[in-house]
């Protein structure tokens, strides 16, 4: 499937109702959820499923807002940002999302670890004070919300990195 969201769930791109969403969102679940069940394509439903539920979630938080969602925005920051936060459960991040996202950082350009320091970013609910290339907004942040910003994303790396360690030696 695409990342697009409004292609995830069938939409053509524009504005539209909260409920035209959550029903679209409702049917593409139902037939996933029936193939989830079905076996035979286990893996390809769950993957599906969270590009089902990205998608739902990144629409729905545009059309709260009064906007379009737009997948191709400029500033792709912003954009890594809203598909991180939307990506979240109750603050935190599923492994198979953090692939996900992972796999949508370097589709845009980002490293990985850049990708894992703005996922910390967003869990901590940072604003811009690890972006890359503009000096005058890490002047303006505070020393020690920048101290503790990456303090706090330095050890959910560590994590990350260990967590990968330990699932690369299958211990």
């Amino acid at each position: 499937m695409s990342t697009d969201p409004f292609v995830v769930l069938g939409l053509t791109p524009g504005r539209y109702e909260p409920a035209e969403i959550t029903r679209r969102f409702a049917e593409c679940r139902q037939r996933l959820l029936r193939d989830l069940h079905a076996g035979w394509r286990y893996d390809d439903a769950r993957r599906e499923l969270d590009e089902l539920y990205v998608a739902f979630r990144t629409l729905l938080n545009a059309s709260a807002n009064g906007q379009a969602a737009r997948p191709n925005e400029a500033d792709r920051y912003t954009c890594m940002r809203r598909l991180i936060a939307a990506s979240l459960e109750g603050g935190l991040l599923r492994a198979s999302r953090r692939e996900r996202l992972l796999e949508e950082g370097r589709r845009r350009g980002f490293a990985d670890f850049h990708t894992h320091l703005l996922i910390a970013q967003v869990q901590a609910g940072e604003g811009e004070l690890l972006r890359a290339g503009s000096p005058e907004e890490a002047r303006s942040a505070s020393q020690t919300s920048r101290v503790g910003a990456r303090v706090a994303a330095a050890g959910l790396l560590g994590l990350a990195i260990f967590l990968t360690a330990v699932r690369w030696l299958n211990l």
